[in-house]
């Protein structure tokens, strides 16, 4: 069971990387706007938030959007891969 819940999570985080990586590189379509801006928004908050705790420095205001996206995008991943792993073993019996 341990292995089944560590094997979920590592797909949801893989997942949730995937998706931040696609939305934190859409560019900005139009006056440095975008529509998918909400989107990127908690990561953003997160960036914004440790900006002046790593002296401005865009890299690494970057990474802690990046990182911070895959985290909130890899938790419903996670619960649809645990809902399909669940229906899987049930199936099984």
């Amino acid at each position: 069971m341990a292995q089944t819940l560590k094997t979920n999570l590592m797909m949801a985080l893989a997942i949730g990387f995937l998706i931040s990586t696609v939305f934190m590189s859409i560019p900005s379509m139009r006056d440095g706007t975008s529509d998918w801006s909400g989107v990127e928004f908690p990561g953003m908050a997160a960036a914004y938030l440790f900006w002046g705790a790593l002296s401005d420095s865009v890299f690494w205001g970057t990474v802690i959007g990046w990182a911070a996206n895959a985290v909130v995008y890899s938790l419903p991943a996670f619960a649809v891969v645990s809902i399909f792993t669940a229906l899987k073993s049930l199936q099984l019996r």
